[in-house]
């Protein structure tokens, strides 16, 4: 088996039944994690959290059905996987509700006043109040100890306001500007906060057929694998309001080249403050 990097450790994946959340419990798993794999989709998820075990060995992973905007749910998850596992090491959000619920979206893109008005408080409700309250309701757990990692999935800046994508785009932007906030508030609790993104459109259900995109040719989920495994890592102490691209990652690099090449700060700091404020 691999080099069982994150033994000891408990992951708390949302978003775990499908695409890049089910690739990333895997690793986790096989890199010796505990992984608590969170879904609102119970077969779906059953089937995930199976293969992740049979990858990553017997109890490696437990499947829990959650509705990460569910306040209550969201807390007695938390309480399950303490009691099932000792522990919230890590919390990787990845529960999406992308643009492919828009009807046609990839081939004749509706104008943003066409919008569903319930499709686009869905987005804002999982893809950034989601985070919030997972992070709101893990870190407390991770700070206690003196260690812990958030890690949350936004996407690439031309998605953020790509037109056509309802909420989509705009969630994860500011799923990155808070990601900053995060980082901050944490800042000398011994956990972090970082940001880690595939760099391009990935083979999952979000691009649909009609794209007539060749699945081959789409970033694949596995290329989030080893990033997420070295940010659940002790070898990302330090390591904190980073956005990394998984597709840029090579594990043959050396540790700094690394971070280096697929790095980068958080929320667009390449971009000066224009803000006025008084003088005292």
């Amino acid at each position: 088996m691999a080099d069982r990097i994150l033994e000891g450790k408990t992951v708390l994946m949302t978003g775990a039944g499908r695409g890049m959340g089910r690739s990333m419990s895997i690793a986790l798993a096989v890199a010796g994690a505990k992984v608590a794999m969170i879904d609102i989709d119970k077969d779906v998820l059953a089937e995930a959290a199976k293969e992740a075990e049979d990858a990553g060995g017997q109890g490696s992973t437990k499947p829990f059905v959650c509705d990460v905007t569910d306040a209550e749910r969201a807390k007695a998850t938390a309480e399950d996987v303490m009691s099932s596992f000792g522990s919230i090491d890590v919390l990787v959000n990845d529960a999406v509700v992308g643009p492919e619920r828009i009807p046609d979206f990839f081939v004749t893109p509706a104008k943003f006043w066409e919008l569903e008005d319930d499709l686009w408080n869905a987005m804002l409700r999982v893809n950034i109040f989601g985070p919030q309250l997972m992070a709101k309701t893990c870190a407390p757990y991770m700070m206690d100890r003196g260690w812990g990692r958030i890690v949350n999935v936004t996407t690439s800046l031309d998605t953020m306001y790509l037109s056509g994508a309802g909420a989509y785009g705009p969630t994860k932007a500011a799923l990155e500007a808070h990601t900053a906030i995060m980082a901050s508030d944490l800042d000398g609790t011994g956990v972090t906060a970082n940001i880690l993104i595939p760099g391009g459109p990935v083979n999952t259900r979000m691009i649909p057929e009609a794209s007539e995109i060749p699945r081959e040719k789409l970033i694949q989920p596995d290329v989030m694998q080893a990033p997420v495994t070295w940010l659940a890592s002790d070898d990302s102490d330090g390591i904190n309001n980073m956005r990394f691209i998984a597709a840029l990652w090579d594990d043959d690099l050396p540790r700094d080249k690394r971070i280096e090449q697929a790095g980068a700060p958080v929320a667009w700091t390449q971009i000066p403050s224009k803000a006025f404020y008084p003088e005292d």
